[in-house]
C-alpha cells in the first residue's frame, strides 16, 4: 500500500467511525442537530439567512448509501443540514491588483497547494464571501476538489471557489477530511465545458455525522497519521534521491573501466577496433558507406580527460566510427499518411515509450508503405536517441517501423558494442552532460546527427562489457529491492 493509499484507507476508517473508538459519555450527534436547527432558525428570524426550501430531515435506516452501520450516537445526513455554503464571484481586472493593496482575493485552484491558501492578488471589493476557519473547495475547472482551511480573517473568493461554514462549532476540519474522502462522488458529478460541481451537488451530499466530541478526536488522529505519512513521503524522497545517486555513481564507474577487474586474457579493444576500421575502409571505398562530417576514415583517438584514466585493454574513438547514424523523418502531412490497414509501417513516436523502460516495444500508430520514402525506416536492435526537448534519451528497438525527426537512430551497434552496455553508457550522466553541452538552439535544445557522429565513447573488450552489464544490473536490483522493501 503507497502513501496515497494510506491516506485514503485512514479516511475510510474515519467516516465510517472505525479511526477512534466512541466515547457513551459524548453528546450524540442528534442532540447537536437540534441545535443547529435553533441556530438556522435564529438567522432566518434576523434575516441573516434564507430558509432553504430542500432542508432535509435525519436520514434513517432506509437510506441506501454506503453508511450501512453507522455507531451509536452518529446521524445520516445531508452537508447542507449543518452548513452554510458561500459561492464565490469573479472580479473584473480593474479591481484587483498584485502590489498587496485591500483584502486577499483567492482567485482559483492555482491558490490552493498542499492544503494552504497562497495570496497573490488583492481587491479593494467590498463584498466578503470568506473568514477565518471557513473550508475552501475548488469547484470548477482543472483543480477541482482542491481544499484549505482559510487563515485569513476577510477574503474574496472567486467563482471557482466556494466557502463552507458550518454551524454550531462543527468541526469544518472533520468536514474537509469527510470531502476527502469522498472526493471522487463529488468530481464524478462535476459537467460542463469547463467542468464544475453545482452547490446542489455539495449541499445534498450525504454524509455520517459524529458527536462533536468525536469529530474532534477524529481530526487529532487524522492529522497526527498524516504527519506520520508526511514524514514517510519525505523520507521515501530522501531515498529516492539517493538510489538515484548511487545508480548515477555506479554508471560514471562502470564506464571509466573501474566497476569490474579487467582479465589480460580479453581481446584488447584496439584490435576490435582495427577490424571495424578495415571494414569501414572497404565499404568507403566501394561506395556503400560515406564519411561523415566531422569524421575521419581512420579510428583515432579521442582527446577526452574523462577517459584519462581508462584501461589499457579500452579504446576511445568516434561513435560514427563504430556505428551507423542518421535521423528520422516526417512524411508530411502526416494525418495523410497514417493508416489502419494491416500492411502499414510502424510509425515509431516517443510517445511509445514507457516511462523508465529501456526497450520500445509497440507502435501505436502505422503510416501507409509510401510514407516510408519520406521517413527512415529502422529494425529492432538499432538504438533510438532523441534528439529534441527531452533530448539524450536512449531505446533499444524491440519492433520495425519508420521514425520521424524527433529521433536519431544508431545502427550496427553490435560490431563494437553489447546492447546493454551501450544502453547504460547513454544513460549515464556523464554522456547527457557531454551531449548537452554540444545540442543546438536557444529555446529548444536539438542534437544533429554529426554532432553525435563525432561524439567520443569509451570501448571496452566485448568480455568485459558483458561483466560490466551484470554488475550493473546486480547493484540496480539490488538497490530496487532495499528501496522498495524500505519505502
Amino acid at each position: 500500500m503507497n502513501t496515497k493509499q494510506l491516506r485514503q484507507k485512514i479516511l475510510d476508517l474515519a467516516i465510517h467511525g472505525k479511526l477512534v473508538p466512541q466515547d457513551p459519555n459524548d453528546e450524540p450527534a442528534s442532540v447537536l442537530l437540534e441545535r443547529v436547527r435553533a441556530e438556522k432558525e435564529r438567522l432566518i428570524k434576523e434575516g441573516k439567512i434564507k430558509r432553504d426550501k430542500k432542508d432535509s430531515t435525519v436520514l434513517r435506516g432506509d437510506d441506501k448509501s454506503h453508511y450501512e452501520q453507522l455507531p451509536d450516537g452518529w446521524e445520516r445526513i445531508q452537508l447542507g443540514d449543518v452548513i452554510e455554503l458561500f459561492s464565490g464571484q469573479d472580479l473584473t481586472p480593474g479591481r484587483y491588483n498584485d502590489i498587496g493593496i485591500g483584502i486577499p482575493y483567492i482567485t482559483g485552484a492555482s491558490c490552493i497547494e498542499n492544503n494552504r491558501v497562497l495570496i497573490n492578488r488583492w481587491t479593494d471589493s467590498p463584498q466578503v464571501h470568506s473568514s477565518s476557519g471557513d473550508l475552501l473547495l475548488t469547484v470548477k475547472g482543472a483543480g477541482v476538489g482542491k481544499m484549505a482551511i482559510s487563515h485569513l480573517p476577510d477574503a474574496h473568493i472567486a467563482r471557482q471557489i466556494m466557502a463552507i461554514r458550518a454551524y454550531c462549532g462543527i468541526d469544518n476540519k472533520f468536514i474537509g477530511f469527510i470531502l476527502s474522502a469522498e472526493l471522487s462522488i463529488l468530481t464524478s458529478q462535476a459537467n460542463g465545458l469547463i467542468p464544475g460541481i453545482r452547490r446542489e451537488i455539495v449541499l445534498m451530499h450525504k454524509i455520517a455525522l459524529p458527536p462533536l466530541a468525536e469529530q474532534h478526536r477524529i481530526v487529532a488522529a487524522i492529522e497526527s497519521a498524516f504527519t506520520a505519512i508526511d514524514e514517510i513521503e519525505r523520507n521515501k524522497t530522501d531515498l529516492q534521491s539517493a538510489v538515484a545517486t548511487a545508480k548515477s555513481k555506479i554508471l560514471s564507474l562502470a564506464i571509466r573501466g573501474k566497476l569490474v577487474p579487467q582479465d589480460p586474457n580479453d581481446e584488447p579493444a584496439s584490435m576490435l577496433l582495427e577490424r571495424i576500421r578495415a571494414e569501414r575502409e572497404t565499404l568507403m571505398k566501394t561506395g556503400k558507406i560515406k564519411c561523415g562530417k566531422g569524421e575521419s576514415s581512420a579510428v583515432r583517438s579521442c582527446d577526452n580527460s574523462y577517459y584519462d584514466a581508462i584501461p589499457e585493454s579500452w579504446a576511445i574513438c568516434q561513435l560514427g566510427q563504430i556505428c551507423e547514424i542518421a535521423r528520422g523523418g516526417s512524411p508530411r502531412p502526416i494525418q495523410d499518411y497514417i493508416t489502419s490497414d494491416s500492411n502499414g509501417i510502424n510509425w515509431i513516436k516517443i510517445g511509445d515509450t514507457a516511462q523508465g523502460s529501456k526497450y520500445i516495444t509497440e507502435a501505436q500508430e502505422k503510416i501507409k508503405p509510401e510514407g516510408l520514402t519520406h521517413s527512415r525506416f529502422v529494425k529492432a536492435g538499432d538504438f533510438l536517441l532523441t534528439n529534441s526537448m527531452s533530448f539524450g534519451r536512449p531505446y533499444i528497438l524491440k519492433i520495425d517501423g519508420c521514425i520521424h525527426d524527433g529521433w536519431l537512430v544508431i545502427g550496427d551497434v553490435q560490431k563494437a558494442f553489447t546492447h546493454d552496455f551501450l544502453y547504460y553508457l547513454l544513460s549515464s550522466d556523464w554522456a547527457y552532460q557531454s551531449l548537452s553541452s554540444v545540442a543546438y538552439g536557444s529555446t529548444v535544445k536539438n542534437l544533429k546527427s554529426d554532432t553525435v557522429k563525432a561524439f567520443a565513447v569509451p570501448v571496452p573488450p566485448i568480455p568485459e562489457q558483458k561483466r560490466i552489464v551484470i554488475a550493473i544490473e546486480t547493484a540496480f536490483e539490488q538497490l530496487d529491492s532495499i528501496f522498495a522493501k524500505l519505502a
